[in-house]
């Protein structure tokens, strides 16, 4: 990946450019991980309605990752990014649901978040976490 070339998009505005330098410098990919980089970029692709930077966001206020946890912000940041059909955040959000965290234990949501997510086989490739959301449906259900 040309880091260089997607700095200079980011910084002229591009939202994609935006999303996807802010996740690099978020998860160490093909950069030396720096949290207030990462933070600066999703911020400004979250802003514009990009959902996976939304995503990438909210897992940073979820764990504090550089920056103080604020786990209703990342709560609301994982639902405005599932609804926009962001299978990782409908993951997280069963997870969320189903086991308690930072919220009550609510099995009817995590199973409509896990059902959103299982909605996407054929559209994300088969991994752990459609087999996670088939899996939670199928015992629910």
């Amino acid at each position: 990946m040309d880091i260089g070339d997607l700095r200079i998009k980011a910084e002229s505005g591009n939202v994609a450019a935006q999303s996807i330098l802010g996740a690099c410098y978020l998860d160490g990919i093909d950069v030396k991980a720096d949290y207030a980089q990462a933070y600066h970029f999703l911020s400004l692709a979250a802003e514009r309605g990009a959902s996976r930077a939304e995503f990438n966001l909210a897992r940073m206020l979820a764990n504090g990752l550089g920056i103080p946890r604020n786990p209703s912000r990342a709560l609301s940041l994982y639902e405005s990014s599932a609804l926009r059909g962001e299978f990782l955040a409908q993951i997280e959000l069963g997870r969320i649901f189903s086991s308690g965290i930072e919220v009550p234990r609510d099995q009817e949501a995590a199973c409509r978040w896990y059902a959103l997510a299982a909605e996407q086989e054929g559209r994300v490739e088969d991994c752990p976490e459609l087999s996670e959301a088939k899996a939670y449906v199928s015992k629910v259900r």
